[in-house]
């Protein structure tokens, strides 16, 4: 086995650990610099998440606290 191949058969059993049932994303790991790519791609997306996930929890906060200040109907 190629060590692209035992890297992404590594990823995909923790994977699995990790989220049953839910296949294993596509990721290049054949490589040191592959593998320095894909952490890279990940880092940024992640960030992007971070981003909309506190972008929606003001929007929440936001209309909870406006919503408690609104009369009642």
């Amino acid at each position: 086995m190629a060590a692209g191949e035992a890297a992404r058969a590594d990823f995909a059993r923790h994977w699995q650990a990790e989220f049953p049932g839910e296949p294993a994303p596509r990721m290049e790991l054949g490589s040191v610099r592959a593998m320095e790519r894909e952490l890279e791609r990940c880092r940024r997306h992640l960030r992007h998440l971070q981003r909309a996930l506190a972008e929606e929890r003001f929007k929440v906060g936001y209309l909870e606290a406006a919503l408690a200040r609104a009369p009642a109907p």
